[in-house]
């Protein structure tokens, strides 16, 4: 089980097994929910995803697709702790910085795709082995 908290403390949360798959993305509300290049996201079943203190806020905008993306962070700090996108249903998109353990940290391993990468700068190289995709889907 992982276990992870946003930046002050106050939302912490864990969740169950493996993630269904890792992501970079670059699109461009990641770059801005990140402050860098891109975010590197745990597709997480919601099932298996659990908020264990904390009280969350959310921002809801229009995805490319035209569905509904909400970004889920704390009350308290600016962190973003997950997101949900009506896109793919049943998934939480962790945010990968937010997890505690430094075990499981450490070894997830690098994702296996990068995905808007349209909006890669160019000196950042992409990552070995990982399929690409220049936009969401």
């Amino acid at each position: 089980m992982a276990k992870g908290s946003c930046l002050c403390g106050d939302v912490t949360f864990e969740y169950q097994g493996e993630p269904a798959a890792k992501a970079a993305c670059h699109c461009l509300p990641c770059r801005k929910t990140s402050g860098t290049t891109n975010s590197y996201n745990l597709m997480i079943p919601s099932d298996k995803y659990k908020i264990l203190s904390g009280s969350l806020k959310t921002f809801t905008r229009k995805g490319d697709s035209g569905k509904n993306v909400t970004y889920n962070y704390c009350q308290k700090c600016p962190t973003v702790l997950y997101v949900q996108a009506e896109a793919i249903d049943g998934i939480n998109i962790v945010k990968m910085g937010t997890l505690d353990d430094e075990d499981v940290y450490k070894n997830l391993g690098k994702p296996a795709m990068e995905i808007y990468t349209k909006n890669r700068p160019s000196w950042c190289q992409a990552i070995e082995g990982a399929q690409q995709k220049e936009g969401g889907s």
